[in-house]
């Protein structure tokens, strides 16, 4: 008998166990609208996942000389096919379609390996009524190995995806590279040995050891995502507070130029009516200089104002001159908390490092409008030799935090230090504006 057919009425029972993998993706992502793409993909997992456990069986049954070439071929081509398969026929987003093939494959290629090792362990060729029940039981291991790779999979997917989109997209690239590294160590692994059993228990391993270092490197970056996470919201918690108190301070001079305004009023009268109009007079010129130092305002949009109010106060401290180009619209359509995030760290930033420059000192922000596009530009200048304060408190995040941002609206964020000037650029897009606004 055709020893191909031979191999194939062997296969034909296990080929089920082969589909669960694959076909449970659709429970982790989800399928484009056209049914089309359902069926695409349906027939390219219905031609590998037939395909493979072939050649693997004929390797098992024959141990022939080119056995292990053709199964690792087809390996080789599902490893190279799959994620641009599941980039065309899923509409997730590109990252999260990527990132799900290595550690699905991994925790489901660990799991199933026991039941792996119970086919490989018995001679094939073998009756029917025997092998039956060894599919079975191969079924339902691939069965469990899905259902826990899947459960596994979406909970580091939930993970990854509260991670910086740099750090996320590197995972995303990595995933499906590191899942062709894994093949072809183990087609090297196994080129060598006389049945798939060995190979297998030469390779196990290698694979848990690479297994388990790639595990402890990707939770040590989620740990230390979230303690910057942690200490990037402590950061904002006292950005904002400052803020509520910048915006108190504010109240509290307009409350005292209140009172002041009503106290001036009253000797002006006095004076007048005392025929004294040169001291009227002084104590108007008094009260509109009061006036124009408190009611100051450097931009329409309040949050803006009060950012900017922030930095004109620290350069007044330091002896650095500021000078503002431009304003910022009170119908700004970026969420209040990331304005004041965004200009907050850029201000202090820049205040800071023009402080402990040689003086004079100037520094410039310029704010742009067009386009769907908000621009701000900080001009300062750097010491030579900056003195940083410690992470412990609560600095060292502006940075991470203004990148985090820009990313967020689909912007940029650039610092560039050249010749004793820095050149700080945020830019983002301006979500749309809200429906309430719109109808107004």
């Amino acid at each position: 008998m055709n020893p191909w057919l031979v191999s194939l009425q062997v296969t034909l029972p296990f080929v089920p166990s082969y589909f669960c993998g694959f076909f449970l993706y659709s429970l982790v992502l989800q399928y484009r609208r056209p049914v089309f793409y359902r069926i695409l993909f349906a027939v390219y997992c219905l031609v590998l996942l037939t395909l493979k456990p072939l050649f693997d069986f004929h390797w098992q049954i024959y141990n022939t000389p080119d056995s292990w070439v053709y199964a690792y071929i087809i390996g080789s081509v599902m490893v190279l096919t799959l994620p641009p398969m599941l980039l065309l026929c899923f509409q997730d987003t590109w990252r999260r379609k990527l990132f799900v093939v290595f550690p699905f494959i991994c925790i489901q290629s660990s799991i199933i390996t026991p039941f792996c090792l119970l086919v490989t362990n018995q001679d094939w060729p073998m009756p029917l009524r025997q092998e039956l029940p060894i599919a079975l039981i191969f079924f339902l291991g691939s069965l469990l190995s899905c259902i826990l790779a899947i459960l596994l999979t979406r909970r580091l997917v939930a993970l990854v995806e509260g991670l910086p989109r740099p750090l996320y997209t590197a995972l995303a690239v990595a995933s499906p590279l590191v899942n062709l590294l894994f093949n072809l160590e183990q087609m090297i692994a196994m080129r060598g040995t006389v049945t798939r059993l060995e190979g297998i228990f030469q390779h196990i391993p290698l694979m848990m050891a690479e297994g388990a270092l790639m595990v402890l490197v990707f939770f040590w970056l989620v740990r230390r995502n979230s303690r910057q996470m942690v200490a990037i919201a402590a950061v904002r918690e006292r950005m904002q507070q400052r803020n509520l108190e910048a915006q108190q301070r504010s109240l509290d001079s307009l409350r005292r130029l209140r009172v002041l305004r009503h106290q001036s009023l009253a000797e002006i009268r006095s004076m007048l009516q005392a025929g004294d109009a040169a001291g009227a007079l002084r104590t108007v010129e008094q009260l509109t200089c009061r006036e124009s130092q408190v009611v100051h305002r450097y931009a329409d949009n309040p949050v803006a104002d009060v950012s900017l109010a922030n930095a004109a106060r620290l350069c007044a401290d330091a002896g650095v001159t500021l000078t503002i180009h431009g304003t910022l619209p009170r119908d700004c359509t970026l969420p209040p908390v990331d304005l004041a995030s965004l200009l907050y760290n850029l201000f202090s930033n820049a205040a800071e490092a023009a402080a402990q420059a040689p003086k004079p000192a100037r520094m410039e922000i310029s704010f742009v409008t067009a386009a769907g596009r908000l621009c701000v530009t900080v001009r300062n200048p750097v010491p030579e030799h900056p003195v940083r304060r410690p992470r412990s408190e609560g600095h060292g995040f502006g940075r991470k935090i203004l990148r985090e941002i820009t990313d967020r609206y689909d912007g940029s964020y650039t610092l560039d230090i050249r010749d004793g000037q820095a050149v700080a650029t945020a830019m983002v897009w301006l979500p749309a504006e809200r429906k309430e606004d719109a109808h107004a």
